[in-house]
């Protein structure tokens, strides 16, 4: 290697040495602050079929097909909650020989669900109801509304979202951002088989739906979550 050469690399490893050392003596602090988007969650109910104001008569079906949207970026467990209107009419009976006869006077819901196989509960005196594929019946939270007097005003019925043909099962279905339920809880509804003489002639009457959800991830804790409905709306519901 020619002296110039050496020279030259002398320096340099001289240079590197002495920016090394000066380094030593020097400290530096940096700081990050990440911004994080809060997450949402919307969902809404939609009825394609369902027309505004219908006027209604005994035994009459009316098209009403509440599903839910999630229409937001957070998955989401979902619930329906119905009310009825309940009031005390006197009941005929709508098929065979004995139609138009007298069956009884008591407090009925005043609408019955029909599902998809356009069937509905046979007996005009219970509160039971009928509902399509999909969902599961929150038995233990339906509860009768009653007015200051005591009087029974109203039924509420409460169902989960599981996307399970089995009513049963309990675990529910996920409902992903931009997805709708893929059944309707009902498809249609029937009005009472009333007598004409009831004080029904020229009211209105509601059903009052609600929808319900709640993040899927995290719910037991920052590990664990929770799939079963009772459990799953035990935390929903202290959020009310």
């Amino acid at each position: 290697m020619g002296r110039n050469k050496r020279r030259m690399l002398a320096l340099s490893m001289t240079a590197l040495t002495v920016i090394a050392g000066t380094l030593a003596y020097f400290t530096s602090i940096d700081n990050v602050t990440n911004t994080f988007g809060s997450a949402t969650l919307q969902i809404r109910v939609t009825e394609p079929h369902w027309r505004n104001d219908p006027t209604i008569v005994p035994e009459q079906k009316v098209d009403k097909d509440p599903y839910i949207v999630n229409t937001d970026k957070t998955p989401a467990y979902v619930f329906m909650q119905v009310t009825v209107p309940v009031q005390e009419v006197t009941l005929e009976k709508n098929s065979g020989d004995d139609k138009g006869i007298k069956l009884d006077t008591c407090s009925v819901p005043l609408f019955r669900f029909i599902n998809s196989d356009d069937e509905y509960s046979a007996d005009a005196r219970g509160s039971e109801q009928l509902f399509n594929k999909g969902w599961h019946p929150m038995a233990d939270y339906t509860r009768k509304n009653t007015d200051d007097s005591g009087k029974v005003t109203g039924i509420t019925y409460l169902y989960a979202w599981t996307d399970n043909d089995d009513p049963a099962v309990d675990d529910m279905a996920v409902l992903y951002p931009g997805k709708t339920t893929d059944t309707p809880l009902f498809d249609k509804v029937i009005f009472c088989n009333a007598r004409e003489d009831d004080a029904l002639s020229g009211s209105s009457q509601f059903i009052d739906i609600k929808v319900f959800g709640i993040q899927t991830e995290y719910l037991k804790s920052s590990d664990e979550t929770e799939t079963k409905a009772d459990k799953v709306w035990h935390y929903l519901s202290k959020k009310l």
